[in-house]
């Protein structure tokens, strides 16, 4: 992290970049790419996700975007879905257009999140974390991190 930067401070909730009714459009189209063998250019920061609900057992295949570092990555979600990976949960993904399996727990450790807000920001820039309520410029112009409420981070080992 910059010298900018500051430790997260629990902030309001905030919900996902989009309006609900768009995921409906690009989710899919998300997937038919990830799918097919023009994956490459998402395939770096996108895959699919792969998981039974712990309630319904239904099945449910989400594009979401990750972090790696090493055998682990790291998601976060605004989404209720996000419960069925507390106290951990076997989960398939489509990673680099290759199914893997891995193990997903909910993760509520500061210093991991720490680690997934400034390697956000480090990767894909100060407006992406802005965008997506984990970061803003204070009065001074500095930039301030945030850990919204009603944000879940996962934690993904893969196996």
């Amino acid at each position: 992290m910059s010298e900018a930067t500051q430790q997260p401070q629990t902030e309001e909730p905030h919900g996902p970049p989009l309006p609900k009714w768009a995921y409906n459009l690009v989710n899919p189209a998300m997937m038919a790419v990830l799918r097919s063998p023009l994956h490459r250019p998402l395939s770096d920061s996108l895959m699919i996700l792969i998981f039974e609900g712990r309630k319904s057992g239904k099945r449910y295949m989400i594009p979401v975007g990750y972090l790696q570092e090493g055998d682990k990555l790291y998601i976060f979600s605004h989404r209720p879905w996000s419960k069925n990976f507390i106290g951990g949960a076997p989960i398939g993904l489509r990673l680099r257009g290759e199914l893997r399996r891995g193990l997903a727990r909910v993760t509520e450790d500061a210093a991991v999140i720490d680690m997934i807000i400034g390697r956000m920001i480090a990767e894909r820039g100060e407006g992406m974390a802005i965008q997506m309520g984990f970061a803003d410029t204070g009065p001074d112009g500095r930039l301030k991190l945030k850990r919204p409420r009603g944000t879940t981070f996962i934690e993904i080992t893969l196996t």
